[in-house]
């Protein structure tokens, strides 16, 4: 496999198939967009496998040495596919093999695309509208058209389907998110300074085709639009359009970027047959082991081929319950978010603990602003029987500061063994040494959502900046993104509220601080604060040992 070419002339034959590069597909307006097939050598009619990328569909490099990854410390994990494949595209090898013509485009503007680049526009989903048409009307295509990727790749999915092409057939968004404003710019009105100018320089700016202007400043206008507005929602799927079919993969292992809005895509999409396949590991590694290409290929033959395979049988949530970091129990559950009730543990100062009943004593816990690394707020709880944890979790926190007018809030979820040694997990890009869940929030957008907001997960509007007064105690929420953890009995829970990244963000940062002085976690009475966990109707669910 790894034989096979990197480079190739714009048609030739390799290995029974056939290669066309360089296809000049025009929009409407007269934008012509450069297009790579790859499809079987035996004549037929195939169904298509299609991508868009901004990041090359011809740069094909051994991903050890990609300058952007190394920059973003990025752990692949083994990846097991041709050198054909994409940065986080579907592989043309397995796909042609497997009886599908595999076609992937640079985005407007991006590299060989004519026209001006931007980032997840309007003009790029009807770009995209336009390229499914296309590819369902070629001699070599049986008019049905799936769609196929990670990341921006996925997130590019959401944009189009909301379309409704009349050709698009399925949609595997694998990891996508799809709220720019909340996921990607500003995480819960904290602004992300570290990946963003990163990812435009190295990716964006380097990769544009240099003959057009850019549409957008991208940076420039996420540094403009702090709170949700005109340009936010001019980023963003509708979602509840979205009826075709949709295999959706969403990962305790992408806090920071992709978890929220793949989990929130799956359950919003109005499509009648959709299935949800979770995870906690390395996501590329992930994409293209063996079990997600089966699972890729039966719902890509049932939809785009009619095969009678049971597609439609197949259980619609794959849960992977973590243990620890690549230990996991799978089973298969019917629905997403799982049956469970919201149960509050309240957190107490005086003792440190998380307690099944109301605080009555007032405490506080008072941590520095101005310490990275170990100056935190923790409250522990230990587990008496083995209990799992999955879904949302929220975060409600009477808080203060001493001299800032406003507070940015991290909250960890740490798992810890019963002789008192911390279980890490998977985290974004692959790291080995992540907390268990995470969240965070800027105190002056506590502004909560009453019509999306549940008993598990808040939601705030970010629609205006409500500063916080000194010494002026408020209350806070803040959704823990999706996790499953199982903890046995013995092993105990630890959540801890600090004013900095508190865990692993590789490729992240929130350097623009609004960081002074002393905060204060305040509990007990009338301060009610405490951390409310998916309780499974039936009791903590015990399970037996893998």
């Amino acid at each position: 496999m790894n034989a096979i070419l990197r480079h190739f002339n714009p048609k030739e034959i390799v290995g029974g198939v056939i290669l066309e590069r360089d296809l000049f597909v025009t929009m409407q307006d007269g934008v012509r967009l450069a297009t790579n097939v790859f499809r079987p050598t035996v004549p037929g009619k195939y169904p298509v496998i299609l991508s868009v990328t901004p990041y090359s569909k011809d740069k094909l490099p051994d991903r050890k040495s990609m300058f952007f990854m190394r920059l973003a410390g990025v752990r692949f994990g083994n990846l097991c596919c041709s050198r054909w494949t994409g940065f986080e595209a579907p592989d043309p090898l397995y796909w042609v093999k497997q009886g599908y013509v595999v076609m992937q485009s640079d985005v407007r503007g991006m590299h060989k695309s004519e026209g001006s680049a931007s980032v997840l526009s309007d003009q790029d989903a009807q770009d995209y509208a336009a390229l499914i048409a296309w590819a369902a009307a070629q001699t070599w295509s049986n008019g049905n058209v799936g769609l196929l990727g990670v990341s921006y790749l996925a997130m590019s999915q959401w944009r189009v389907a909301a379309l409704q092409p009349p050709a698009l057939k399925a949609i595997c968004p694998w990891e996508g998110a799809t709220d720019m404003l909340r996921e990607f710019g500003y995480q819960d009105g904290v602004p992300e300074t570290g990946f963003i100018p990163t990812w435009w320089k190295h990716r964006i700016i380097s990769g544009r085709n240099k003959q057009f202007p850019l549409a957008e400043d991208f940076p420039a206008e996420v540094n403009e639009h702090p709170c949700d507005g005109a340009f936010w929602v001019s980023k963003k799927p509708v979602l509840e359009n979205i009826q075709v079919p949709a295999l959706v993969c969403g990962s305790w292992s992408d806090h920071g970027l992709h978890t929220r809005g793949s989990f929130v895509g799956f359950e919003r999409i109005s499509s009648q047959h959709k299935w949800l396949f979770t995870h906690g590991r390395r996501k590329w590694e992930t994409f293209y082991d063996e079990e997600s290409l089966a699972l890729q290929t039966k719902f890509f033959d049932h939809f785009l081929k009619g095969h009678d395979n049971q597609m439609q049988a197949v259980p619609k949530v794959r849960l992977e319950r973590r243990r620890s970091f690549y230990q996991a129990d799978i089973r298969f559950e019917d629905v997403w978010p799982l049956k469970t009730m919201a149960i509050p543990l309240y957190l107490s100062g005086s003792t440190g603990t998380l307690n099944k009943q109301p605080v009555q004593n007032k405490s506080s816990v008072l941590y520095s602003s101005a310490d990275k690394k170990t100056d935190k707020a923790r409250f522990s709880l230990s587990f008496d029987q083995d209990t799992e944890l999955t879904g949302s979790m929220r975060l409600k926190l009477w808080v203060s500061a001493t001299e800032a007018d406003d507070m940015d809030i991290f909250a960890t979820v740490h798992k810890f063994d019963a002789q008192g040694y911390e279980v890490f997990f998977a985290g974004y890009n692959g790291f080995a040494h992540d907390c268990a869940a995470k969240g965070w929030l800027r105190a002056s957008h506590r502004e909560l959502d009453s019509s999306l907001s549940t008993n598990l997960r808040p939601w705030h509007t970010h629609r205006t900046a409500e500063k916080v007064k000194p010494e002026t105690i408020v209350p806070v929420e803040i959704e823990i993104l999706p996790s499953s953890t199982f903890f046995e009995s013995g092993s105990s829970l630890s959540l801890d509220i600090q004013a900095h990244d508190a865990s692993h963000y590789p490729a992240f940062a929130h350097d623009e601080s609004t960081r002074h002085g002393s905060y204060y976690v305040h509990c007990g009475g009338q301060f009610d604060s405490q951390f409310v966990i998916p309780y499974i109707e039936s009791g903590f669910r015990t399970l037996p040992p893998a």
